[in-house]
């Protein structure tokens, strides 16, 4: 397979400010202290509050209209935009990252891949990042104590959410169970092919196609649209990002008919298995990101500080690999759809905690 050629590291500045919805405060939180090395984050709910010469600004995607709108008066500044949904998120904004150059702001954008150019842009991968043991965010300002105490204190929020959800809680802190965060269900896969649908990135009748081989289980036609004419015209982080959704929910769909394994979907109560420090029993698995190869995502970030060495990664794409380049797309399908068939031969689904994990552990170190 064809190695990417490795590219500069991001060396982010020690003091940065963040702009982005409170909502997100404390994601970024965990992305500065533990990715970017950032010692003092400053998140700035007023922009007036960021016309300053020679600074470092993290702006969310959907905060770059208010930016681009708002007239300041100092135009020194260093901007850092994290494109969570890759090269996806970077064709839907890439004229206003334009207009950001053109008002003469310096722009990196931060991706989960490096197969893509991105033009005129800083472009940094974390490809290249590693997820730090140790916090380096000492000093959050303009932020509550509630999300401080979040960030800082996670043992109180994970008892907090403990008890007032006792009755589901209860049984994760008695019991062993394999479990997977995040959105992979029928809805939420149906629901992610009906926006591809609505932003017309795929037409009616591959949307129906789809569903269709889904709905009917069929795998084997699914693995098949990598030959499709209709899909092999999709631009290509689109062909990644689809058969990443359907791969998911395969995995997950035959994971959840072992009584020792539990989805948390995300479109379920608000019951927090992931970022909490409380639940010492459960063994995690981790997908890696839908849009990109690299390790390195929010819920990677989540496993390694507060489940290390107890969470399994399934490594579907190798984090050096350019799967843009020649048949290393094509190749690695279908070892994973190898992969999907020696997962689904087994239908013990009465298995004891420990021997799931077990063999879990040994098909995906097989994988690898």
């Amino acid at each position: 397979m064809d190695k990417i050629i490795s590219k500069k590291k991001l060396q982010i500045e020690e003091t940065v400010y963040l702009c982005c919805p409170q909502k997100h405060i404390l994601f970024y939180c965990y992305y500065a202290g533990y990715v970017f090395n950032i010692k003092k984050l400053i998140f700035c709910k007023n922009f007036t509050n960021l016309d300053h010469e020679n600074i470092s600004i993290i702006l969310q995607q959907n905060k770059i209209d208010e930016f681009i709108n708002f007239k300041f008066k100092k135009k020194n500044k260093k901007i850092y935009i994290m494109l969570s949904d890759g090269y996806f998120g970077y064709l839907e904004c890439k004229e206003k990252l334009k207009e950001l150059r053109k008002i003469g702001y310096e722009v990196s954008i931060i991706t989960l891949e490096e197969w893509f150019k991105y033009n005129d842009l800083n472009h940094y991968s974390f490809n290249r990042l590693i997820i730090n043991k140790k916090n380096t965010l000492k000093k959050i300002y303009g932020v509550s104590f509630k999300t401080k105490l979040k960030y800082y204190f996670p043992l109180i929020q994970s008892i907090y959410n403990a008890i007032v959800n006792i009755k589901i809680s209860l049984p994760f802190l008695i019991k062993p169970r394999v479990v997977y965060v995040g959105r992979a269900s029928p809805y939420e896969t149906y629901e992610t092919l009906d926006v591809l649908l609505k932003m017309e990135v795929i037409s009616k009748h591959m949307h129906k196609k789809i569903l269709n081989d889904l709905n009917q289980n069929n795998q084997k036609r699914l693995f098949q649209l990598i030959n499709d004419n209709e899909f092999q015209n999709l631009n290509f982080i689109f062909q990644y990002f689809i058969l990443n959704v359907i791969i998911r929910f395969f995995i997950i769909s035959h994971l959840n008919q072992f009584k020792n394994f539990y989805h948390k979907s995300n479109k379920l109560f608000n019951f927090e298995l992931l970022k909490t420090n409380i639940y010492k029993r459960i063994f995690h698995i981790d997908l890696g990101p839908k849009p990109g190869n690299s390790f390195i995502s929010d819920r990677t970030i989540f496993l390694e500080r507060f489940f290390r060495n107890k969470y399994l990664r399934f490594n579907l794409f190798d984090e050096e690999t350019n799967y843009n380049e020649g048949d290393n797309f094509k190749n690695r399908l279908i070892k994973i759809e190898k992969f999907l068939s020696i997962l689904q031969e087994n239908r013990n689904f009465n298995s004891s905690y420990d021997e799931l994990k077990e063999w879990l552990i040994k098909i995906v170190n097989d994988f690898e």
